[in-house]
């Protein structure tokens, strides 16, 4: 060892050398406590946007990254006390099931709005959001089903009560239901009752019968003056009465208002007799399973007998 020389180190440069490695480390902390800081603001901000938008659970959560140690006191605090708000007005709700018996399910799975909250029914409460949501209900042995329901904010441990229907019930419900559709059909296509339409209106027989009436009154005219003239001159001018006889104009003035009421006569007759046959023999529609059947009111018949002919009638009123 004898013969070396070692430099001298000095004093401040020792120093600087022992300060180096504590000046790294209070940077590294600085820079994190910087980094860490901006996080709880950001969680903090988020928070409060989700609690106006009435996220209420999202919301729970930011409150809940900001209320952390590391966070700066003042920030940490305020998180703190929203967090405690937000938690009271999360709404809660007991979900129980009951099958038709009226005895209890429990391994029954609730989704609300798309989304699992509750494996089974345990007597627990959730927390959701409030507002309208759309629950959905599903298990073994009974058919899924929903239910839309409005959860009131702050309101808690809200009771709802479900009665499931089985899935054979259901299956028999519905074929029953088919069965029903189907007997109904059934029985309306083959025990239909008869429909009877009424017939028109016979204006043809009410314009004939019409004639045929309106013709009586000049045939009573005419006989009745013609009656009247004949009793006249049998009372002064016929023979009979001590009369030279009755004009010949006169006589046939008599006669001529007789053929006239004979012919009115004819034609009052013919008119009322076929008004009252094109009544009688007007058709009835009856819709029924053949198209096109119909039933006259009148309906004559021809039978051929030794020596002539049997005619029958049917009339239907």
């Amino acid at each position: 060892m004898e013969g070396r020389v070692f430099p001298k180190v000095g004093l401040p440069v020792v120093r600087a050398l022992s300060w180096t490695p504590l000046v790294a480390v209070l940077l590294v902390v600085r820079s994190a406590s910087a980094d860490g800081t901006s996080d709880c603001i950001a969680s903090s901000e988020s928070g409060q946007s989700l609690r106006d938008s009435h996220s209420l659970l999202e919301a729970r959560d930011k409150f809940a990254e900001c209320s952390r140690d590391l966070c700066p006191r003042a920030i940490r605090l305020d998180c703190i006390r929203q967090r405690t708000e937000v938690a009271a007005a999360i709404p809660s709700v007991v979900f129980r099931a009951k099958d038709s018996k009226g005895d209890e399910l429990t391994e029954v799975t609730v989704t609300c709005d798309g989304s699992v909250i509750a494996s089974r029914l345990d007597g627990k409460a959730v927390s959701v959001d409030p507002g309208a949501h759309t629950f959905r209900f599903e298990g073994a042995g009974f058919t899924p089903f929903d239910r839309k329901i409005v959860v009131g904010e702050g309101e808690k441990n809200r009771l709802v009560v479900v009665e499931t229907v089985s899935e054979t019930a259901s299956t028999r419900t519905s074929a029953n239901n088919a069965n029903d559709d189907t007997a109904s059909t059934t029985s309306s296509q083959s025990a239909s009752p008869e429909v009877v339409n009424p017939a028109p209106f016979p204006m043809a027989s009410v314009i004939v019968g019409g004639i045929g009436v309106a013709a009586a009154v000049p045939m009573a005219i005419f006989w009745l003056a013609g009656t009247n003239d004949v009793r006249d001159m049998k009372d002064t001018c016929a023979p009979s009465a001590g009369g030279a006889g009755c004009p010949a104009s006169r006589v046939d003035s008599d006669r001529t208002k007789l053929v006239v009421g004979d012919v009115f006569m004819g034609v009052s007759l013919a008119g009322i007799i076929t008004g009252a046959v094109l009544y009688f023999t007007r058709s009835i529609d009856h819709s029924n399973h053949e198209a096109g059947a119909s039933t006259a009111l009148l309906r004559w018949d021809a039978t051929p007998v030794p020596g002539g002919a049997m005619a029958t009638a049917a009339a239907r009123f």
